[in-house]
């Protein structure tokens, strides 16, 4: 007899047809039922399944109990309730809540995709399980490559699953063993401790950095890190992380550490002739997005605050290092922090707010400057002789570029009012005004746009020290005036060169080449003024005398390729574009003094810039400058890259300069620094990745880094070896799914 035939209804409704059923109630199926004689249950034999809604039972044998819905099953059991995946040879189901119990059975959880097996396993609520006797993982396969087996235990889904008696197995081998573990179960942020960090470092020795996550609310959180060193001692650290609004984030970070040592002398060449004598060592550092009242008042705020001159490089590496923050803040805020090596920390905080025509911005801006320390020896470096500029506060307006009415007659300007101040040197406050009034001509054939414009400053000096003798010191308020002109001439001419092509073109195909010459004409005049008498703040105070003519031609090759399958569109892509630039100075070719020294250079070097992407997997950025009159090449700026998505990448760079000394560019040193990578991805979740960067100047090698990593269906593991001019260090990372995601 078909088994269509012998269907039944079961459960709550035994009397209405299969079509008339509600959606909540359970429908069952099988090869043959029976009914007891009393009608308190039915049996079912052979491919048994039980269905409601997207919850289905699937077993050899069943028996469901009409008055208390609970189904008795054996034999091939599989299930999914309530997004869980079950199988056991035996279990019993409460049909009405779902509750239950599994002999050596297992159950999957897709969402954190965990699975559970074991001897018992009851399932107490609707994300709620307890077991004996279990193995717990993430991994799939018979033989998980890491699982923790324990002899009792709790899963809450979102929660936490409480082991007792955990031992940590690789391969099903027991490694570890801990009388209780916590483990989080939860597709949300959750507390607890994360996967510590290990290396082994010249300067710092053997090194365990272990992190401790705390979630405060929804919209906080902070991780805690214990970072010991044994040849440093116990840093103690804090990030701190808070998302109050869409239209506001945070991150703050700060590290304290009771230095075991001090050294005599800066083990880094720029800071030779320096000692660090201090062992309370620190950084704080963090940034902050939001809005004032209105959303459309954005607040900034960027913090960098460091301990000593040395710190950012001798912890630059791990949970807690330099690289590790500045990657977070590119990838959080899109803004940077100062290199390692930079003395000038900035400390600064933002307003701003944009209107049609209109923005403001305010500023207040300290720098620290690390060369004005206790470790620096040199007695002109003292604290109370710092000339670190701040801006306390500094305030700017904008008129952006606007046409009145509508005439071709454009304006612009900008004003700033600056209050400076410093420990060592003169202070005060300058109000500076630059409006521009401008022509935009445009015809068919050219573009044609004069400026001209007047730039006013106002100084208020609250005290004058460490001046040069040519500054008038005898009054406090000072003007001056200027006047500034430009103009920029311009056009394009271009033609397209259709390509041969089927009738019908594959997706990519190259239909046609549009080259496009765009020559450029500019002139900018600034007349030439005495202004050494003026206080020196900042470049606003010194507005060099400029009278250049400047051109430039730009050849750009767009191409036109058939658009995907089954569209009409076009896909148009710049593959090349090359440029070349040079400007001629008229003051240069004027000047008649200290010629004997330096002979007139009116002619700028030549550049030649090329940037090119002429397949998906190669690309070149190269800019090159060339002098006319010591005839050779004065700098270098290349970038080459080939990328195979999916397998891997090779990189080169290269920073050049050529030592120089002219009128307009006075005593250039050589330079010659080269960076080269490369990335290659084995197959079957293997990879590895070389890093080299040299000084071909000084002959030092500044970086290698070798890594090679692992990444597996539910761990990764990755190493690196890493050298620098000053340590070298050896780094082991072991990232587990669930227990470690965060990091990945």
């Amino acid at each position: 007899m078909s088994r269509w035939l012998l269907s039944v209804l079961v459960c709550l409704l035994p009397c209405f047809a299969l079509a008339e059923a509600p959606p909540d109630t359970w429908r069952l199926t099988a090869d043959r039922t029976v009914a007891s004689h009393d009608s308190q249950y039915v049996e079912a034999f052979g491919n048994v399944f039980v269905k409601r809604g997207e919850d289905s039972i699937q077993a050899d044998y069943a028996r469901y109990y009409h008055a208390s819905r609970w189904v008795y099953l054996r034999g091939h059991i599989q299930a999914h309730l309530g997004g869980d995946y079950l199988q056991a040879e035996e279990a019993e189901f409460d049909l009405a809540t779902n509750r239950g119990w599994l002999k050596n059975g297992t159950v999957f959880l897709a969402d954190p995709h965990m699975y559970f097996s074991g001897a018992l396993l009851k399932r107490t609520g609707e994300e709620s399980y307890e077991f004996r006797e279990a193995t717990v993982t993430v991994c799939d396969g018979e033989r998980p490559a890491w699982s923790i087996k324990t002899s009792q235990g709790a899963i809450t889904l979102d929660g936490y699953a409480q082991l007792w008696n955990p031992r940590f197995q690789v391969l099903n081998q027991p490694l570890l063993y801990a009388p209780y573990a916590i483990i989080p179960v939860k597709t949300k942020r959750q507390s607890g401790f994360l996967l510590p960090e290990t290396s082994l470092s010249e300067r710092l020795g053997l090194v365990y950095n272990q992190p401790y996550y705390q979630v405060i609310d929804e919209e906080s959180d902070v991780t805690l890190y214990a970072n010991l060193m044994t040849e440093k001692g116990l840093m103690l650290g804090a990030e701190y992380r808070v998302t109050p609004d869409i239209y506001s984030k945070g991150l703050f970070r700060f590290d304290y550490l009771y230095d075991n040592q001090i050294e005599g002398a800066s083990p880094y060449t720029d800071n030779a002739g320096w000692e660090r004598v201090n062992r309370n060592r620190y950084w704080l550092r963090g940034k902050y997005d939001g809005h004032l009242g209105n959303p459309d008042f954005g607040v900034k705020l960027d913090l960098d605050w460091v301990s000593d001159q040395d710190y950012l490089r001798d912890f630059g590496h791990g949970y807690s290092g330099f690289r590790k923050s500045r990657k977070t803040f590119l990838a959080a805020f899109g803004r940077d922090i100062a290199d390692q090596d930079d003395k000038r920390r900035i400390n600064r905080l933002l307003l701003s707010h944009n209107w049609a025509h209109f923005g403001f911005f305010g500023l207040v801006e300290y720098v620290q400057n690390l060369a004005y320390t206790s470790n620096n020896d040199n007695p002109d470096f003292t604290k109370d002789r710092n000339p670190t500029l701040q801006r306390l506060p500094q305030l700017d307006a904008y008129l952006y570029q606007t046409n009145i009415e509508d005439t071709p007659i454009t304006v612009e300007g900008e004003a700033q009012v600056v209050s400076f101040w410093r420990e060592y040197g003169t202070t005060g406050t300058r109000m500076d005004i630059h409006p521009t009034v401008g022509l935009a001509l445009h015809e068919p054939a050219f573009s044609f746009i004069p400026k001209i414009g007047v730039r006013g400053t106002l100084y208020d000096i609250d005290r004058f020290e460490n001046e040069s003798a040519q500054v008038d010191t005898q009054s406090n308020t000072r003007f001056r005036g200027l006047w500034d002109f430009s103009s920029a001439l311009s056009t394009e001419l271009f033609r397209v060169f259709p390509l041969s092509a089927p009738p019908q073109a594959a997706p990519g195909n190259w239909l046609a080449v549009r080259h496009a010459i765009q020559p450029q004409l500019i002139y900018t005049y600034i007349p030439e003024r005495d202004q050494e008498s003026y206080p020196l703040f900042d470049a606003r105070d010194r507005v060099n005398a400029t009278n250049e003519l400047r051109y430039s031609i730009t050849n750009v090759f767009t191409r036109k390729a058939q658009g995907a399958a089954g569209s009409a569109a076009m896909d148009f892509a710049e593959f090349l574009r090359v440029k070349i630039e040079q400007g001629f100075e008229i003051n240069e070719a004027r000047r008649n003094h200290d010629l004997s020294r330096y002979p007139q250079r009116p002619w700028s070097d030549l550049l030649l810039e090329v940037s090119t992407a002429l397949t998906p997997w190669l690309s070149l950025t190269d800019r090159t400058w060339f002098s006319p009159y010591a005839t050779k090449i004065t700098e270098h700026e290349h970038n080459l890259v080939a990328s195979w998505p999916g397998h891997g990448y090779a990189l080169f760079g290269l920073d050049f300069l050529a030592p120089m000394d002219e009128y307009l560019r006075q005593n250039q040193e050589r330079q010659n620094i080269a960076q080269m990578g490369a990335g290659w991805n084995f197959g079957r979740g293997v990879s590895a990745a070389l890093t080299y960067r040299t000084d071909w100047e000084e002959g030092i090698d500044l970086e290698k880094t070798v890594a090679i990593r692992y990444d597996h269906q539910c761990f990764d593991l990755e190493t690196s070896w890493s050298r620098t001019d000053t340590d070298t260090r050896l780094e082991l990372r072991v990232y587990l799914d669930q227990l470690g995601a965060w990091e990945r």
